[in-house]
């Protein structure tokens, strides 16, 4: 073979190494933002991370703490972008495809450039209320292109990274009178308050006071003013897992319509039920269901503002809200995308980051780490108002079916009218 041969040979051979090594490297990196094959390495990697009101303080502290740590993935700087959002609000955008997942039919290849710029501000995570809303999504997502795109498993698996629970909350002078005359708080005791013709004259407290009111907002505006209605609902049937006959029986429906009558509707405004009382007081609800969590963080505001404190009491059937990081399993996402939202993830799991959820009132994962364990814990701060360190109950209301789902939908519309 004479030089020239060899020469072309070799030119030949290195050109395919080069291609090789670029292919590879798209595939490792999943850096799809140039048309060539030899793309540059990006020096940032932005990622946005849409999350549920209740953990949103927390996860957004944590968040600027992460990215001042000048975190790296793959060569290149983490950027987290919260992205605050209702969890019932950012299911029906992943049912309706408004972040504009690609359909299965649809390869990133074919895509032209402003489809693949498109792609940059797709959401790499998901932290939402509860895993059943997450669920809710995949099915859509199975419907729609034939595969889950948040995984349970695996190394994108989705983790819970919180916790926080039900309650009730009642102005302590609300309470003893209640507590006196009706027994302890619930659903049932609750209706009956709502429901005495004269009001806190025959509950028992001041008669100035009115009547008796709750703070309820519809029939699920928020995940959490859902998941009150549900556990009302499993108390009237007495059952912990609610089906879509239950929360469609005329009975219930005239029963929680009674309830209604003595909530005061002040709308959603992106304000939690706690976040109202803070802002109206009594005229809010002399006590209603609330997150504990919510209900903690918003305390002081509510001492300060109307001189008493809500006490908590706690259900006897408990829902539990675990705020899964779900990261987006799918093409629309880089590779370095998906290991920098693994690597929040892995942040916000931390130790030290799970001592900083008891500061917002939130319960860590981990079994072994008491609500004590911070000195800014809010379980400890008013620990006097009946919080309890350890939640103990015999039973615990089942995830909501997404049937059910859409039943309290329709009589949500129904009540609301045209």
């Amino acid at each position: 073979m004479n030089r020239a041969r060899l020469f072309v040979v070799a030119v030949l051979s290195g050109s395919a190494l080069f291609v090789v090594g670029a292919l590879v490297w798209r595939t490792v990196s999943g850096n799809v933002a140039g048309p060539g094959l030899a793309a540059a390495r990006p020096g940032v990697v932005r990622i946005g991370v849409i999350t549920a009101l209740p953990v949103e303080k927390w996860v957004r502290k944590a968040a600027d703490e992460f990215n001042a740590t000048g975190p790296r993935t793959g060569g290149a700087t983490v950027e987290v972008e919260v992205i605050l959002m209702d969890g019932l609000v950012a299911l029906g955008k992943w049912e309706r495809n408004e972040f504009a997942a690609l359909k299965s039919e649809v390869h990133l290849e074919g895509l032209p450039r402003d489809g693949l710029e498109a792609l940059q501000d797709f959401p790499a995570a998901w932290i939402a209320d509860s895993r059943f809303l997450v669920e809710f999504a995949n099915a859509s997502s199975r419907d729609q292109i034939g595969q889950d795109r948040f995984v349970s498993d695996g190394q994108y698996g989705m983790r819970p990274v919180a916790r926080t629970l039900l309650v009730w909350g009642l102005f302590r002078s609300r309470g003893v009178p209640l507590l006196e005359n009706l027994g302890p708080i619930s659903w049932s005791t609750v209706h009956k308050a709502a429901a005495a013709p004269t009001g806190w004259k025959e509950l028992g407290g001041d008669p100035a006071w009115g009547n008796f009111k709750l703070a309820l907002s519809g029939s699920g505006s928020s995940a959490s003013e859902l998941a009150a209605i549900v556990a009302a609902a499993g108390e009237f049937h007495g059952r912990t897992e609610v089906s879509v006959k239950d929360v469609s029986d005329p009975r219930f429906g005239a029963w929680l319509a009674e309830l209604k009558t003595a909530s005061t509707n002040f709308g959603g405004g992106g304000t939690s039920s706690a976040e109202r009382v803070v802002l109206f007081g009594y005229t809010a609800g002399d006590g209603g269901q609330f997150l504990e969590s919510d209900l903690l963080q918003n305390m002081e505001g509510i001492q300060s503002r109307w001189r008493e404190p809500m006490a908590l009491h706690y259900p006897r059937a408990t829902t539990w809200f675990d705020f899964p990081f779900a990261i987006w399993a799918g093409p629309e996402t880089s590779a370095l995308q998906k290991n920098a939202a693994l690597a929040f993830q892995e942040f916000l799991l931390s130790e030290a980051q799970q001592h900083n959820a008891l500061e917002f009132g939130l319960r860590p994962i981990d079994p072994g780490l008491p609500v004590d364990a911070a000195a800014g814990s809010l379980f400890v701060r008013w620990q006097r108002l009946g919080v309890q360190k350890e939640v103990l109950t015999a039973e615990e209301m089942s995830p909501t079916h997404r049937d059910v789902l859409s039943a309290l939908a329709r009589l949500r519309d129904l009540n609301e009218g045209p």
